[in-house]
């Protein structure tokens, strides 16, 4: 593959297939469609909080290279937010076992902080996302489990302004960056690996069913689930 061109049109030729098969694991796919619950909900953000903490800590440690800076807004930051979000489903973030999953997720964030291109791929990946289908998970958690939009504040990038400007924004910023082609592979093989990261942690919860490893307080989640509720 040539990568002399367009990165985030080359982006989203060579991660396609990686993506689709991420965006169509079982545990995503029922939650969206509305057979998942509010215990899946609050098992995957419980996953992801190791994730956005390492992100967030590796993105300010190398924030003096300049293509890292140019992405770097604390705007986009999700740990505070998400650990907001299980409190008001009467969880403590602290008391939230690890699945080897997000380990394995945490351990490639660490790694990648190594290359700048690689932890900009985990970035790229992570936060646009959130921006554009991560969205849709907030319309369904709230439409299909009767959450309030006060528990989804990871989802909430006001923040931001105009949420589709700043996706277009960062996509033109990115395309403006300065690498050789080899750093754009480098770049390009790092999200592949990032859907694959993900693909695995859908898998992982959906193994799961019921996540024994979330401390959950049931009266807290019945309260949310209401109908909802498997039991």
């Amino acid at each position: 593959m040539s990568t002399t061109g367009n990165l985030t049109f080359l982006v989203a030729e060579r991660t396609r297939a990686a993506h689709e098969q991420a965006e169509s694991k079982p545990f995503i796919t029922g939650l969206l469609a509305g057979s998942g619950s509010v215990r899946c909900y609050v098992s995957l953000i419980g996953a992801l909080l190791p994730v956005y903490q390492a992100l967030e800590s590796q993105m300010r440690c190398n924030n003096d290279d300049a293509s890292i800076a140019l992405f770097d807004h604390r705007r986009l930051d999700r740990s505070a937010r998400i650990c907001a979000d299980l409190r008001g489903f009467g969880q403590d973030p602290e008391g939230t076992v690890v699945n080897p999953a997000t380990r394995r997720y945490v351990e490639s964030v660490e790694s990648a902080a190594a290359s700048p291109q690689r932890l900009l791929a985990h970035h790229y990946t992570r936060y646009l996302g959130d921006l554009a289908g991560g969205q849709a998970i907030a319309r369904s958690v709230m439409t299909h489990y009767d959450v309030n939009p006060d528990l989804l504040s990871f989802y909430d990038f006001s923040d931001l302004g105009d949420v589709v400007h700043y996706r277009r924004r960062y996509k033109s910023l990115l395309d403006l960056v300065p690498w050789s082609a080899g750093e754009k592979q480098e770049f390009v093989d790092e999200v592949v690996r990032a859907f694959e990261l993900n693909s695995s942690l859908f898998e992982e919860l959906e193994g799961k069913g019921e996540p024994a490893d979330v401390r959950t307080n049931l009266r807290g989640l019945f309260r949310a689930e209401r109908a909802h509720s498997p039991r």
